[in-house]
């Protein structure tokens, strides 16, 4: 720190006319000291106004050092024990310091400041009766110093006399007046004591100070809520709306308080009239949402939801997130054209986020919607060239297009950017399965559905598709019983896992068994499947049971889903593999 020339002259010069006063105070306590002569004091002076300089430049040391010379002159000099002690607590020798600032007060206890350090000293090593003590004689020396009676009142909460420690905050207040402050430290002192009731009444005295002021029946409501009150809570709510109609949290403390009484429709009203609150800034509503409606939602909640998102939109229609908020919405409504709206055109005027693209893929991907699906992933990809999904949904929805070589080739790119989501690689591999076999090449599709089956050997859609196009090849039959089978174990009601295992064995030659389980497709949703009820006939034949068969076949006929041979199989009555 730069020292100031006249600063340190004028300092100087008061430091030399000290001494004279100080030894005036000296009360010849202790071990009586020769009298210093004139040359002395000087020396002693000057080593004093040396010591505070260098504390001032942060040089501690030296400056302990010269307070210890200039003691060593003047041991009862009061002020230099009290800047020792000054300067020790600074160093952090705390209990050294108590001792030189006794010293201090002992050769000069007319001196408040003294005292002063004195206290903090002995509340910063924890000493709080020597704390409390101190400022009970300042308080009895100085009635009307407001610093020592706030002092005072701390030192009685620090200690756990909450009575005394509110009868000078109660002083405080004679002095100051009403004060926001020391209501609400009295009403929590009056709280820790168990009456609540003389709590409130410290906050009814500060409405009836100012009752116009919503503010105090704010504070109100707020220690209403410390305590769990929620009727009293509900009252100062209301009466801050009286006053205050645009306050922007008090509607929204009232929903909390309603939901929590269970009070679910009042709740909701308070909640959409909080969030058309202009005042109340969006991202502050959104948390609140967030705490409102998370994990799975009701289709009550998803309603309430959607509505609140289209009041903040009119609210805050210039906030994108309004937007956003309100299209994810529609989408948890399942309203995903007109998500879709608003997604499309969030990532029109901005492509960086990528959650957004997501969900925009998702909409077109539940509307079944390809074209659209390709045309959005292809371009989700020139952003975010390295993000798995929009390749998986393109290649997904090229083989919907029965484009197979465009899907397969999305597919085995995609598959590379999959990092830590085993169960999106599963997909990739099952959807590459598919599309290979569409494209006759069947050891690349046994080898995409064996990878696939070697993260999640339970994915029952592999294990049936597996094991039905092994039957339809007639190759690995007992692989494709043993898969089938499991599916069926896995999902019992599936009647496509039934009507695979029932083909599967049928291809085994094993009729009678066929039979059982095409019985339980058929019982299972089967019965409007043209290739279950094409399944049953063909079985029915190869029992020797055409004219059973027959009814089958034809049925199917009425059906979709049925195979090239179904016509001939009616003409001929007979079966055609």
């Amino acid at each position: 720190m730069k020292i100031n020339k006249k600063t340190i002259f004028g300092f100087l010069v008061l430091v030399l006319i000290i001494p004279a006063n100080l030894n005036a105070g000296i009360t010849g306590v202790g071990k009586k000291h020769k009298k210093p002569t004139e040359q002395q004091k000087y020396r002693q002076a000057d080593l004093f106004a040396q010591s505070i300089i260098e504390r001032e430049k942060a040089n501690f040391e030296e400056a302990l050092k010269l307070m210890d010379q200039s003691l060593d002159i003047i041991p009862t000099d009061a002020a230099a024990n009290y800047e020792k002690a000054r300067l020790l607590l600074q160093m952090g020798r705390k209990d050294e310091a108590l001792v030189y600032s006794e010293t201090a007060i002992e050769n000069d206890n007319t001196n408040k400041w003294y005292k002063v350090l004195h206290a903090r000293i002995a509340k910063e090593i924890g000493d709080l009766d020597v704390y409390l003590k101190d400022y009970e004689l300042l308080v009895a020396e100085y009635p009307n110093d407001i610093n020592f009676i706030q002092e005072l009142a701390f030192a009685y909460y620090y200690t756990k006399d909450f009575e005394n420690a509110i009868k000078y905050f109660n002083r405080m207040e004679e002095i100051l007046g009403m004060n926001e402050s020391l209501t609400m430290q009295k009403a929590d002192l009056y709280h820790s004591l168990g009456k609540d009731d003389k709590a409130f009444e410290e906050y009814d005295k500060l409405i009836k100070y100012n009752p116009n002021d919503s503010k105090y029946y704010a504070m109100y409501a707020e220690y209403a809520t410390k305590i769990k009150d929620i009727d009293k809570a509900i009252w100062a709510y209301q009466k801050v709306l009286e006053l205050n109609p645009d306050d922007q949290f008090a509607h929204i403390s009232l929903a909390d308080f309603y939901r929590e009484k269970k009070q679910y429709d009042k709740s909701y009203e308070e909640l959409k009239k909080g969030m058309a609150n202009k005042d109340l800034d969006i991202n502050t509503k959104i948390n609140i949402l967030v705490s409102y409606y998370k994990g799975e939602l009701s289709e009550e909640q998803k309603k309430q939801a959607l509505e609140i998102s289209e009041i903040i939109k009119e609210v805050h229609p210039d906030e994108p997130i309004a937007n956003t908020f309100n299209a994810s919405m529609l989408y948890e409504n399942k309203n995903y054209e007109d998500a879709r709206k608003i997604f499309a055109e969030i990532v029109k005027s901005d492509g960086s986020n990528y959650a957004t693209w997501e969900q925009l893929l998702f909409c077109s991907l539940y509307l079944e919607d390809y074209d659209r699906l390709i045309k959005d992933s292809e371009k989700a990809l020139e952003y975010f060239t390295s993000y798995p999904l929009p390749w998986f949904f393109a290649g997904i929805s090229y083989a919907q297009k029965k484009e197979y070589d465009k899907a397969i080739k999305k597919l085995e790119k995609g598959k590379d950017f999959v990092v830590n989501n085993n169960p999106l690689l599963e997909q990739f591999y099952s959807s590459m399965g598919d599309a290979y076999n569409q494209m006759g090449n069947k050891t690349a599709c046994y080898n995409a559905f064996d990878k696939s089956l070697e993260i999640n050997p339970k994915n029952t859609i592999v294990l049936n598709n597996y094991a039905y196009y092994l039957s339809l090849d007639k190759k690995n039959l007992d692989k494709a019983a043993d898969m089938a089978g499991k599916a069926v174990e896995l999902d019992p009601y599936n009647n496509n896992n039934l009507d695979t295992y029932a083909w599967v064995l049928f291809q085994q030659q094993k009729y009678e068994e066929a039979l059982n389980w095409i019985k339980k497709a058929y019982q299972n949703g089967g019965d409007t499947s043209g290739v279950v009820n094409e399944h049953y006939g063909d079985i029915l034949f190869k029992l020797g049971k055409k004219e059973e068969a027959l009814t089958y076949w034809k049925k199917a006929k009425t059906m979709k889903d049925y195979s090239d041979m179904l016509d001939k199989k009616i003409k001929d009555q007979r079966y055609y593999e």
